[in-house]
C-alpha cells in the first residue's frame, strides 16, 4: 500500500505542474521524470508497485490491428497488469538522443529492465525502443556523422536485447528538415532491416502538421508503421476547456479532431494499413470561468490520468459531476471545488467509439500513451478485445454517419470504403434521414454486398441531397465507399439500421440459452442463462450502439438495474457475440 501511494503522489504531482504550451505531454512527463533522483527503469520498478487487480484470462480472440503501447520508465511494475495477448507492440521510453554526435544522454536502463524481459518472455508482444528528440534538429540533421551513430547504435541496442525495433519520435521539427528527416527514416530503415531481418522502425506523426514535415513520397515503402499522436488537440494552455483527443468537432471554434486528422495523412499518401491512431489514457482539467460546456479557461491546465479520475469516481468526478460530449465523444467532470473546473477525458464508452472508427476508416490499429495509465482498471483492454480482434462483430443496430461526425460538416479530400457484415444477418435495412453533400463533386457508392465488386444498389453513387432514402440488402452485408474533393463541404449523412436473420440463425439459438425477464422490464431485468454459461460478460447496448452497461458475471442467474436507463429498445450481448433484445418501459 504505501508504494501504491507513492505512486499516486508522482502522479499527481507531476500532472499537476504547468507546462509550456510547445511541448508535447511526451516531452513534458520525460522532462519532469529526468529532473527527480534516479531517473531509470530499475529504480521505478522496484519502488511503484502495480495495482492489485483480477486480468481475465484470453478469451480465444486474435488481435487483428496494432496495438502500439509505449511504455514510460516511470510507471514501475504495472508491465505486471499488462494485457499482452492485447499489445502488439510495446515500446520502451526511451533512448534520448545527443544532436551533438548521435550518442545517447541516456537510455533510462534499457537493456536491464524488468519490463523489457517481461515483453520479450510473452511471446505475443514485439518490442521496440522508442527514440526522442525534441531540440537543436539543425545540430543533428546537418551532421551525417551523428545520424550514422545513431542507427549503428540502435541496432546494436536492439541486437543485444533480441528485440524487434525502434520508435523515432522527433518532435518540434521545423519545416526546413523535412528532407532530411525523410532520408534520415530511409536510411535508418534500410540498415535496420538489413541487419535484423524482420525488424520493424516506426516514427510518429503530429496531431496537426502545421509546418508539413512529414513526405510519405520519400519515406515509402521503408517505414513500417506511421503513429499519429492523437492528443494535444486542447492542452494545457488552452484558452477553452476542451477534449485533448475528441473523435469529431468540439464546439465551433477549433475544427480539428481525430477523425480529420485520419483524413488528411491518408489524403497526404500515408498507407492506409500504416497509420495507427494513437490515443490518450489521459485528460486535462481546466479552472473555468464557469461551469457551462465549453467554458473559457482561467488558468493553465493539468493533465490527469484514467486511473485518477476512477480512483475519485466518489469525489469530483462523481456521476452527479458527469456529462458526455455527444459532438467529440468525450466524458466531463464539470465541478466547483473552491473554484469552477472541468475535466475531459475520454472512458470507455468514448474509447469505443474511437475504436470503431479505427475500424470504419480502415486504418492499422492504435497507439496509447501510456501504458500503465489505467492501472487498476480493465475496461479499455476490453474495448481493444471487443473491437479490435478476430472476435469483433458488427453491431446489428446502430447508427452510420460521415466522418465528421453525426453533427458537424465532413471534410474535403475524403475517400474511404468500409463494410458493415454482422454475424448471421440475412439483410440489412437502412434509414438515411439525411444526406446533403455538394452536387456532383462528392458522392456516397453503396454496394449490395462485401465489396466494392459488389452490384450498387439502385440510384447509387448519390450525391446532393438525392440520398439512398430507406432500402434493404439482399444479402447480409452491404459496402460503402465516401468520396470528397478538394472544395467545399456539406454536413453529409446520418442512416441507422436493423439486422434480419434467418429464422433458423444464431439469435434464436440464443434465446434457449438465454431468458431475460419481464420483458419489458421498468427497473430491474431478470437474467437466466444455461450451465453453459458459467462465467460471461454482457453488455447492454442502445440502438446508436452505445455501451451503456457493462458487467461481468459469474452466477447464470443475475438480476440487473435497469432504473437508470430511458425508455426504449436495447440489445443485451452476453461475451460479445450473443444477442437478445429487450424494451425498456
Amino acid at each position: 500500500m504505501k508504494f501504491r501511494l507513492f505512486f499516486g503522489f508522482i502522479l499527481l504531482f507531476v500532472f499537476g505542474i504547468n507546462a509550456q504550451i510547445d511541448r508535447s505531454i511526451h516531452q513534458e512527463q520525460l522532462e519532469y521524470y529526468n529532473s527527480l533522483p534516479n531517473p531509470t527503469a530499475n529504480y521505478y520498478e522496484s519502488t511503484v508497485q502495480a495495482s492489485a487487480v483480477y486480468l481475465s484470462e484470453k478469451s480465444g480472440c486474435e488481435l487483428n490491428k496494432v496495438v502500439y503501447g509505449w511504455h514510460p520508465y516511470w510507471v514501475g511494475s504495472v508491465y505486471q497488469n499488462y494485457n499482452w495477448d492485447l499489445l502488439s507492440h510495446f515500446s520502451f521510453f526511451s533512448y534520448e538522443v545527443n544532436p551533438v554526435d548521435g550518442q545517447a544522454l541516456t537510455t533510462h536502463g534499457w537493456s536491464t529492465s524488468n519490463a523489457v524481459n517481461a515483453a520479450l518472455n510473452s511471446g505475443n508482444t514485439k518490442v521496440t525502443l522508442t527514440v526522442t528528440l525534441f531540440s537543436d534538429h539543425s545540430t543533428f540533421f546537418n551532421n551525417p556523422s551523428a545520424q550514422q551513430t545513431l542507427i549503428s547504435n540502435l541496432i546494436n541496442l536492439v541486437q543485444s536485447r533480441g528485440a524487434h525495433g525502434v520508435n523515432i519520435d522527433i518532435e518540434g521539427l521545423p519545416s526546413a528538415y523535412k528532407t532530411d528527416f525523410a532520408n534520415f527514416m530511409v536510411d535508418l530503415c534500410l540498415q535496420m532491416h538489413s541487419a535484423i531481418p524482420g525488424s520493424e522502425v516506426s516514427t510518429v506523426l503530429y496531431a496537426v502538421d502545421w509546418n508539413n514535415v512529414f513526405d510519405f513520397s520519400i519515406m515509402e515503402p521503408y517505414v513500417d508503421h506511421y503513429i499519429v499522436m492523437g492528443y494535444a488537440y486542447y492542452y494545457q494552455g488552452s484558452s477553452t476547456a476542451g477534449p485533448c483527443d475528441p473523435l469529431y468537432h468540439f464546439g465551433s471554434t477549433y475544427n480539428y479532431s481525430i477523425s480529420k486528422t485520419t483524413s488528411y495523412y491518408l489524403d497526404k499518401g500515408c498507407p492506409k494499413e500504416k497509420l495507427i491512431m494513437g490515443l490518450p489514457y489521459y485528460g486535462y482539467q481546466w479552472p473555468t470561468s464557469s461551469l457551462t460546456i465549453p467554458s473559457s479557461t482561467t488558468g493553465a491546465g493539468s493533465a490527469k490520468t484514467y486511473r485518477q479520475v476512477k480512483d475519485n469516481s466518489s469525489g469530483n468526478y462523481s456521476l452527479i459531476n458527469h456529462s458526455f460530449d455527444q459532438e467529440s465523444y468525450t466524458d466531463v467532470y464539470a465541478f466547483n471545488d473552491g473554484g469552477n473546473y472541468q475535466c475531459f477525458l475520454t472512458e470507455e464508452v468514448g474509447f469505443s467509439k474511437r475504436l470503431a472508427h479505427v475500424n470504419q476508416s480502415g486504418i492499422g490499429g492504435i497507439g496509447i500513451w501510456a501504458l500503465g495509465y489505467d492501472d487498476g482498471y480493465n475496461e479499455l483492454w476490453n474495448s481493444i478485445e471487443d473491437y479490435l480482434t478476430d472476435c469483433y462483430d458488427d453491431l446489428c443496430s446502430t447508427d452510420l454517419h460521415d466522418f465528421g461526425g453525426p453533427l458537424k460538416d465532413y471534410y474535403n479530400n475524403e475517400d474511404y470504403v468500409w463494410t458493415i457484415n454482422p454475424d448471421s444477418a440475412t439483410s440489412l435495412s437502412f434509414d438515411f434521414n439525411s444526406f446533403d453533400l455538394e452536387l456532383n463533386y462528392d458522392y456516397l457508392y453503396v454496394y449490395d454486398g462485401p465489396s466494392v465488386n459488389s452490384q450498387q444498389v439502385n440510384g447509387s453513387p448519390f450525391t446532393g441531397t438525392n440520398g439512398p432514402g430507406l432500402f434493404t440488402s439482399s444479402t447480409g452485408a452491404v459496402t460503402f465507399r465516401f468520396f470528397s474533393d478538394g472544395a467545399t463541404v456539406n454536413p453529409g449523412f446520418i442512416a441507422n439500421y436493423q439486422c434480419s436473420y434467418d429464422q433458423q440463425v444464431s439469435i434464436h439459438s440464443v434465446k434457449n440459452d438465454v431468458l431475460l425477464y419481464p420483458n419489458p422490464a421498468k427497473n430491474h431485468l431478470n437474467i437466466s442463462l444455461t450451465d453453459n454459461f458459467q462465467s460471461y460478460r454482457l453488455k447492454v447496448v442502445d440502438i446508436y450502439g452505445k455501451v451503456l452497461i457493462d458487467k461481468e458475471f459469474n452466477s447464470p442467474n443475475e438480476r440487473l438495474d435497469i432504473s437508470l436507463l430511458s425508455s426504449g429498445f436495447y440489445i443485451v450481448t452476453i461475451n460479445s457475440n450473443l444477442l437478445i433484445s429487450f424494451i425498456k418501459e
